[in-house]
Parts: C-alpha cells; structure tokens; sequence
C-alpha cells in the first residue's frame, strides 16, 4: 500500500554552501517535463551529429551522444537541472557573479546553480526523498532481500536422500 501524503506546498531544502532553495512539490508533472526535455535535448544532439558528421563538418562542440557513458552522465545532469528549474520558486544565498546582489531565479540562472555538482547532488537526493520513501514503503509484503530464506527461519525439513520410485526403475533398466 502507498501513503497519499506528499507534500502539497511549497517546502525550502537546504542544500551545501549555506544554499536554500523554495520548492514546487515534486509532482508527475514536473518529472515528466524534466524527463521529456532530457530526451529532446539527447535525440537533438544525436541527429546534429549525425547530419554534421554526413557532410564532413566539424562536431567537436557536441557530446558524443552514442557513447553510453557520456550520454547516461550528461542525462543524469541534465535531468537534475532540469527538474531544478521546474522547481525552484525562489532562493536563499546566492549571489550574482559579480557584486552582492541576488540573481533572478530563472531557466540560466538555476542551471548555474544545479552546474555545481555538489549542489546539484544534494538537490537530487533532498527532492526526490519523499518518492524515494514512497517506493521503499512500496507493499507491506515486499520482496526478502536475498530471497524467502533471508526473510526469516527455515523451519522445513531437509529433503531425503533416498531414490525415487522412477530413478530406482530407471537404474534397474
């Protein structure tokens, strides 16, 4: 069974750095919208690619997004940044790269903040926490870690070892 208890509000993390940010929930919405433009992103660097690299032309400047390693990493990245700026409606201690005054929380500046790995990591594990719980709570009969046997004693007896009827016929043909 699942508890129907997310948060409804707004809510502020508090990430390293001395960092808050003010939330959306986390919502099927906003994933979704994270996860599609992830997707978008991917499949319009891989065809970039591919029609530069058809003609001869130069494709330093775009990731090599058929390399499994690279694009699971950029997709990580990606979908974290994006998820943050679907999100994140206001901030705490952030300042402007220049001078003391605090940037506009917006799509640019939000990205700057999420390019900041351990932010953006911190980010990642705060939001996502609540769905985190909501899949580890999951059924009340979930599945034993190491199957049926790691979930409590065996209490059946050991099988014989005497041969069956068919093995003692099959042995005497």
């Amino acid at each position: 069974m699942l508890r129907l208890n997310l948060k409804k509000e707004p809510y502020w993390l508090d990430l390293p750095a001395g960092v808050k940010v003010k939330v959306r929930p986390l919502s099927t919405a906003i994933m979704s919208a994270a996860q599609s433009s992830v997707i978008k992103q991917i499949t319009d660097w891989r065809q970039e690619r591919k029609s530069r690299l058809d003609i001869g032309t130069d494709v330093s400047d775009l990731p090599d997004v058929d390399d499994e390693l690279t694009r699971l990493g950029l997709s990580e990245s990606m979908l974290i940044k994006a998820l943050a700026c679907g999100a994140v409606i206001e901030w705490q201690g952030v300042l402007a790269s220049v001078g003391d005054t605090v940037p506009q929380v917006n799509h640019q500046t939000v990205s700057d903040l999420m390019d900041i790995w351990f932010v953006a990591q911190e980010f990642w594990k705060q939001y996502t926490a609540s769905l985190s719980l909501l899949e580890a709570e999951g059924n009340a009969s979930g599945l034993a870690a190491a199957g049926t046997s790691a979930a409590g004693l065996d209490i059946a007896k050991d099988a014989t070892t005497k041969n069956s009827r068919a093995a003692k016929v099959k042995k005497a043909s």
